[in-house]
């Protein structure tokens, strides 16, 4: 028969058995945090807009208050009550006019931006092309007499470069290199990159907008490129609202006068009587004439 086992082996059996040790914490170790969730991004059109709402709604509700003061007269209002009410009202329409005019603005910029967005990425990559071999040629240029000539078009293909990127955003865009439907490039005219630059090796200087492309050469002296990008100069006026006509005078419909019947109902009736039997006795009248 089987022996049981005294409760003294048991216990040390037990003492034996291997147990996991805690995890100690290390700074270097990948540990994960646990994960909060985050907070909804709310954009700024969309925040812009509750606010213009928001303004909205307190210019129409200073407006009835002001304008129901002024016609009950039991609604008095202090005149420093009065003064700081106008006051707030007077902030929050220039408030919501200026957000109305930087929305505005915002929309414009960014149909300019979709318009153009080819043509300035084409010219600006043709014109750091031209601008790298030009650095390139006056690198291994060994006679200094074509120098100051070679180092005035690196200056232009510069000035070329930067009025691909700082040319006003607002501004309809003139390009530098615009394509012409009747030439087409030829073998000779193909550089090894690819590209037709011939024309721009013969057009130097001044190109596209040339009053743009003067005032972006300035701007590089002064180191306001960015003031010029985003500058409002092509910016359209605002549209001028119309004028709602409410107070206008509505038609009133005319009304037909009709005679005054004086006396009692059987008066009455006999007038009316009266009335129909001459009637009918013209009406007879204009009945017979020539063919009687």
């Amino acid at each position: 028969m089987s022996q049981k086992r005294k409760h003294a082996e048991s216990f040390d059996s037990s003492a034996l058995a291997p147990f996991k040790k805690p995890r100690s914490f290390k700074p270097g170790s990948n540990h994960q945090a646990p994960k909060h969730k985050k907070r909804p991004h709310v954009s700024h059109d969309i925040s812009n807009t509750t606010s213009n709402h928001a303004l909205k709604s307190r210019i129409r509700d200073l407006k009835r208050l002001l304008a129901h003061v002024d016609s009950v007269g039991d609604h008095k209002m202090s005149a420093g009550n009065r003064v700081e009410r106008e006051r707030e009202l007077e902030a929050c329409e220039h408030e919501l006019a200026e957000n109305l005019e930087n929305s505005r603005e915002a929309e414009y910029r960014q149909k300019m931006i979709g318009k153009y967005h080819q043509v300035r990425f084409f010219d600006r990559q043709k014109a750091t092309r031209i601008q790298k071999r030009l650095k390139k040629e006056l690198s291994t240029l060994e006679d200094k007499s074509k120098k100051s000539e070679l180092k005035q078009k690196v200056h232009n293909a510069e000035v070329d470069v930067n009025y691909a990127i700082y040319y006003p955003l607002m501004k309809p865009y003139s390009a530098l290199y615009p394509k012409s439907k009747t030439s087409k490039p030829t073998e000779t005219e193909v550089d090894e990159d690819g590209s037709n630059d011939k024309s721009s090796r013969e057009v130097d200087g001044p190109k596209g907008d040339v009053s743009m492309w003067k005032a972006v050469e300035k701007a590089m002296e002064e180191g306001t490129l960015d003031a010029l990008r985003h500058s409002k100069d092509g910016m359209p006026a605002a549209p001028v609202k119309k004028a709602n006509n409410k107070t206008a005078v509505r038609r009133v419909p005319e009304k037909r006068e009709e005679p005054e019947v004086f006396g009692n109902r059987r008066e009455r009736r006999k007038a009316g009587m009266a009335q129909a039997q001459a009637a009918q006795e013209k009406e007879d009248e204009s009945d017979g004439g020539f063919f009687e």
